[in-house]
Parts: structure tokens; C-alpha cells; sequence
């Protein structure tokens, strides 16, 4: 019985108690190093390899992951670095009346680093799409010239596309959502039937 007291910890009228300032630094410290290990062993050597070879087709989105990768390294040291603070902390406390594990404060931790992925998630969208909006802006493409980056590009500001759209209108819409001119040196009439699956690349909503 003593053994399981130590192991579940304090009584649920403590469970806020004054906890193990170096128990939670060093679970802090643990988050930090996974998070740092996952942001910097995340891609294969043979993404590497085809990449220095030419073999890998880069698409925008993979720009989206290095800034989410960036964004977990700097949580990676931030939590490594509040772990160690926190160790260092403990050491100089006096020893807590309830040795047992502070499993509370352990899940507190780990909600907090999931909630923090999710927001670094949603905000490299965000960013991503601010810095693609701003070098268009400042270097307007001519998309006409290749429909393939209006698609992908159209895909991540979700530009809609519709069953009896044209590659101007849809262009139009790309640009407005940008922010840019539209470019077009092949100036064609909106009434022009043109087949947006065949231009594009993939059939439209």
C-alpha cells in the first residue's frame, strides 16, 4: 500500500498542492527534447538524397513544414530551457511533504505542449501564406504561363473553382485573393469555354 501511495501521489485535496518543482522541470526538459528531436529527425535520408539529386519535386506545402519545424525548435528550447530553470529551482527547495508522482501537474505539461503544436500548426499556415502573398506582390507571376503553381497556390489560399469556371475568371479570383495584378499575355475572352479540369490539372468543386 505505501509503494502505490508513492506511485498515485498526494490525496485529490492536495493534488494542487506545492508540487516537485524538479520532477516538473525535468518532465519539461523530456518535451524539450522530443520536441527537438522530432523537428530536426523529421525527414528521411532519402528525401536528402533525391532532393540534392533533383529527383524531388518541391511543392509549396513542404515550405509549410520547415516553418512548423522551425516553430517546434524554438518550443523544443523553450521547454528545455524551463526545465532546467525549474530543476535548478527545486534544488534550492525545501523537499515537498508528498513524494509521490504529481501526475497532475505532469498532465498540465503535456496538454500545454500539445495545445502549443496545434496553435504553432495553425500559425505557420498563417505565415506561410503571408510571406507567399508578399512575394507575389512583389513579383507578380504570370500564372497563365504556369497553371500548375495557380492550382497549388490557388489549393493553399482556397481559391474556389467551379464546374463552368474559366482559367481568367479563376485567375481573377486568384490574384484578388493575393493581392496582386493579374499578369495575362494571352488576353482571352471569360465567355472562351475553358475546361479548367484539363488546365489545371485536377477536376473543380
Amino acid at each position: 500500500m505505501l509503494s502505490l501511495a508513492l506511485i498515485i501521489g498526494p490525496e485529490p485535496e492536495d493534488l494542487f498542492a506545492t508540487p516537485d518543482w524538479a520532477v516538473i522541470g525535468l518532465v519539461l526538459a523530456v518535451a524539450g527534447s522530443f520536441l527537438l528531436a522530432n523537428s530536426i529527425l523529421f525527414r528521411h535520408p532519402r528525401q536528402l538524397v533525391e532532393e540534392r539529386f533533383g529527383l524531388e519535386r518541391k511543392e509549396l506545402h513542404s515550405i509549410r513544414e520547415y516553418i512548423f519545424h522551425r516553430a517546434q525548435v524554438n518550443l523544443g528550447f523553450g521547454f528545455l530551457l524551463g526545465g532546467f530553470v525549474l530543476q535548478l529551482y527545486g534544488r534550492y527547495q525545501p523537499a515537498p511533504v508528498n513524494e509521490g508522482l504529481p501526475v497532475v501537474w505532469i498532465g498540465a505539461v503535456v496538454i500545454i505542449a500539445a495545445l502549443l503544436l496545434l496553435a504553432s500548426w495553425s500559425w505557420s499556415l498563417l505565415a506561410f501564406r503571408s510571406y507567399i502573398a508578399k512575394h507575389f506582390r512583389e513579383n507578380p507571376p504570370d500564372f497563365e504561363v504556369n497553371l500548375p503553381l495557380a492550382r497549388e497556390v490557388g489549393d493553399l489560399f482556397s481559391v474556389p473553382r467551379y464546374t463552368d469556371d474559366t482559367v481568367e475568371a479563376y485567375l481573377r479570383r486568384l490574384s484578388d485573393r493575393l493581392g496582386t495584378t493579374l499578369a495575362s499575355r494571352r488576353p482571352r475572352s471569360i465567355a472562351e469555354p475553358d475546361d479548367l479540369d484539363d488546365d489545371l490539372g485536377e477536376g473543380v468543386a
